[in-house]
Formats: structure tokens, sequence, C-alpha cells
């Protein structure tokens, strides 16, 4: 048993707190790093004060560049829309129609959904015009999309344009019924 009496019995010992530890100090640290010399601090001080001016003129200009990002976003898939109402052809089946109807609702969806969700995140006090104007580009690009819909429904023959398409709201023409000599 008096093998075991470190761990029956153990002992706290306290540590040291002076400088002579057998430790190093880590790689970068100095012992004036961390002095209170007014100098050495006003100087870090109006370094990092200037290197916040820096990161908070990139992180504009990277707010900026993600803001047009997003507006031109929609434009992107224009000509993939395109192509796709091209494949599916103009006859009157389920996945033509459907995907037309998806060409103009989801644009209408993100417009009025989206428009200000994508631009929240990125808005500050400095870029309020241009969040604007990125906006406007949004609605557009989406008014392109559904205009590639649109354009599919006159092609399948949905969107009356025609005056045969009209003849339940035009008057019938009086005939003659009886010829008198």
């Amino acid at each position: 048993m008096s093998q075991y009496t470190e761990i029956v019995k153990p002992k706290i010992v306290p540590q040291s707190t002076s400088k002579s530890d057998s430790v190093p100090p880590p790689p970068g640290y100095t012992e004036s790093s961390f002095s209170a010399s007014s100098s050495i601090t006003s100087s870090k001080t109006a370094a990092s004060a200037k290197k916040f001016k820096q990161d908070e003129a990139e992180l504009n200009s990277l707010k900026s560049k993600k803001i047009w990002e997003l507006a031109i976003g929609p434009a992107k898939s224009v000509p993939m829309n395109i192509f796709m109402s091209y494949m599916t052809g103009n006859s009157l089946q389920i996945i033509p129609v459907t995907m037309t109807l998806m060409l103009l609702w989801n644009p209408l969806k993100a417009i009025f959904n989206d428009t200000n969700l994508v631009f929240a995140k990125l808005s500050t006090k400095d870029n309020g015009g241009e969040i604007v104007q990125a906006r406007l580009v949004f609605v557009v690009c989406q008014l392109l999309n559904m205009a590639v819909g649109v354009y599919k429904l006159y092609k399948m023959g949905l969107i009356p344009h025609q005056e045969a398409d009209w003849l339940a709201w035009k008057e019938p023409k009086a005939f003659i019924e009886k010829l008198y000599y």
C-alpha cells in the first residue's frame, strides 16, 4: 500500500510564475510588445486604424462586386431558358405548359419576394444608390425571363393575337333572310 500513496493522497504543487521557466516564449513574442510605453501603443493604434480603413474600403469593394453579381444573376439563365423553350416544342402537352408557367411564375416570385432579401444583407450607409440601381437591373433581368415565357405562350397559341381568337365578343352580321322582288 505504501507504493500507492501518491495515488491515494496526491499532493498539489503550485505552479511557479517566475520568468526563468524552462519553456521558451513562442516565436514572435517580445517583451517590449506588451510594455506600457505610450509611443508604441499610439503607433500601433494609428497603424491599426489605417489597416481598418483599408479593410473597410476592401469590404465595400467586395460588397459592390457581390451586389452586381446578384443583380445580373437572373440574366445568366435567359439563354438556358430560351434553349429549353426551343427543345420542348410548341405542342400543348404537360411538360411544355408546365415549363412555360414556371417561366412566368418564378420571376414574379423573385421580384416580389427575393428582391429586398437579396440586397438587404449587403446594404450600407454609403451604397444606397448602387443598391437601387442593382435592384432595377435585377427586376429587368427577371422580366427578360418572363418575356421568354410570354413568347413561348405566343408560339403555343395560348395568347390571343388573331381576329379568330376574339370571335366570342364580335357582333354577328345580320343577314337578309327574305328576298323581295
